[in-house]
């Protein structure tokens, strides 16, 4: 019964002003198989970081964080198929005739880092017995104009949390967005969110993480000796993204029955036409793939 697989990512500057996100950007797709069920997909090891964060509810461990070339930096996150973490009712169940696969696509030829590690760690519960699994999709979505947009969402599974990724943020002195509002309907009726503002979606994404290593960003500071280096833009990549939340607590009676339900869509207003990504966390029973 497979629990977690963790990965660490880490490697050399060999150019100065690189963020975590820089180096996660390195792994182009990670999927697991269970014989030939997609367990996981991601095409951004930024992306898979992130919704493990939330579903573990804590932020990864941050390897060095230098700035200067030959300076170490690294990354180590969990990839989670139960939660709460280490669950012996929410794992990958075992299989004797499933195999488990873990394929990941790593960009190596890379003018910011070098001498590339990865390490993987598989976290086993001996003699549990989970009745289901959680599984993870990153999808991706094209311009959709602008003005009020449905996106229908697969109906094999229930959800559990749903992670919006939108090019245009607030910043600076713009309050700008690709998706300025996003709520849920199942079978045509409002669920969990009705049109609720990004930034709330935002904020409630911040509030879920907590812990010790800062993943926003590190302190951007000038490397000009007479410059006062002040940080500046400190959350940069996460900015990006905005989460909708059906595990409350971890509890799957909150979950969204999306595997019950004739019709289930997105609602989201679009302010700008551009393209995002939604990554879906789903729960699977355990019967339904033996």
């Amino acid at each position: 019964m497979l629990a977690a697989v963790w990965l660490t990512i880490k490697g050399d500057l060999v150019a100065v002003g690189q963020c975590i996100d820089d180096l996660l950007g390195l792994i182009e797709g990670i999927d697991v198989w269970f014989g030939g069920f997609n367990v996981v997909h991601y095409a951004s090891g930024v992306k898979a970081m992130l919704m493990n964060a939330l579903l573990k509810q804590s932020r990864p461990m941050i390897l060095g964080n230098g700035q200067a070339i030959d300076d170490i930096m690294g990354c180590s996150f969990p990839i989670l198929f139960g939660a709460p973490y280490i669950n012996e009712k929410m794992a990958l169940p075992a299989s004797t005739s499933n195999r488990k696969t873990l394929s990941l696509t790593v960009a190596i030829a890379d003018a910011a880092f070098d001498d590339l590690l990865i390490d993987i760690t598989e976290v086993i519960l001996p003699g549990a017995t989970p009745t289901g699994f959680i599984k993870q999709e990153e999808v991706s979505l094209d311009g959709q104009g602008t003005g009020d947009k449905d996106v229908f969402l697969q109906r094999n599974w229930d959800l559990l949390k749903l992670l919006l990724h939108c090019p245009t943020v607030p910043a600076d002195a713009t309050w700008g967005y690709t998706v300025d509002r996003a709520g849920l309907e199942i079978d045509d009726f409002v669920f969990g969110y009705q049109s609720v503002p990004w930034c709330i979606l935002h904020g409630e994404m911040m509030d879920e993480i907590t812990g010790m290593a800062g993943i926003e960003n590190h302190f951007h500071t000038t490397l000009v000796p007479d410059a006062t280096g002040l940080p500046e833009d400190l959350e940069h990549w996460i900015r990006h993204f905005a989460v909708m939340d059906f595990f409350y607590n971890k509890d799957l009676k909150w979950k969204a029955p999306l595997s019950d339900a004739s019709t289930a869509k997105l609602k989201l207003h679009y302010a700008a036409d551009e393209a995002i990504y939604y990554i879906q966390a789903n729960y699977v029973p355990a019967a339904k793939v033996r």
